[in-house]
């Protein structure tokens, strides 16, 4: 494996030097680590400097993989779901407190327990709230499409009124809410040289062979393709 290469399965290096491995997808540290002969890289991460020999010894269920599924798989309780268990445990309290006192009314008043018991059961019916989970769900399903307009993937609706009551989100952006990729901002110079030929400089410094992140974002930053053609 050389600079730029994404590995393909857990290894372990073999003889070389030292090389330097971006595992922000894994770790989401973005700070590249240092690996040695002998120690072991995972599935996903990127050579980012250095050129070593390796042997694959895991492939499948790889780290990376196992922390996707421990992400999709957390089970947390969020506070609206708490707020929608809340009002619904307080309207079943409300229906028993309400069909023991109209029993207890009916008994004393000697009225016919049948019919006691039929009324009861209908105020029973009608005080559990059966459609809320229905409205609840459309009512975020609509959030969650509003959401995709604009290019945000919800995958929990109960995300969506979550997120309505953050006030400061504090995130490791790096590889997680960006695409972990390098691209050139606008050059200036102190000389007062065109900008374009600032680039062009970079751009001539610069090798694609290598797959580095910079020299791969400063050739990216070319507005004109052609221009490198008239260089050896």
């Amino acid at each position: 494996m050389r600079l730029g290469d994404i590995v393909p399965a857990d290894a372990r290096l073999l003889d070389g030097d030292p090389v330097e491995v971006d595992q922000s997808a894994l770790t989401g540290e973005s700070l590249p680590a240092t690996r040695k002969s002998g120690e072991a890289i995972f599935s996903g991460s990127i050579i980012r400097q250095g050129e070593i020999a390796a042997m694959v010894y895991a492939t499948g269920a790889t780290p990376i993989w196992q922390t996707a599924e421990l992400v999709q798989g957390a089970k947390t309780v969020s506070h609206f779901q708490r707020a929608v268990l809340k009002i619904g445990n307080y309207l079943i309290i409300l229906a028993a407190v309400l069909v023991a006192t109209i029993i207890g009314v009916a008994i004393y008043r000697g009225d016919p327990i049948l019919s006691t018991l039929q009324f009861a059961l209908v105020l029973t019916v009608a005080a559990i709230p059966v459609a809320m989970p229905t409205v609840l769900s459309v009512t975020m399903a609509v959030g969650a499409r509003l959401l995709a307009q604009k290019k945000a993937i919800v995958t929990r609706l109960v995300a969506i009124e979550e997120l309505a009551g953050v006030d400061i989100l504090c995130a490791d952006k790096t590889g997680t809410l960006t695409q972990n990729k390098l691209t050139l901002g606008d050059p200036f110079s102190v000389t007062h040289a065109p900008a374009e030929q600032v680039v062009l400089a970079a751009a001539l410094a610069s090798r694609s062979d290598n797959n580095d992140t910079i020299d791969l974002a400063v050739l990216g930053g070319l507005k004109n393709d052609q221009a490198l053609k008239d260089y050896k």
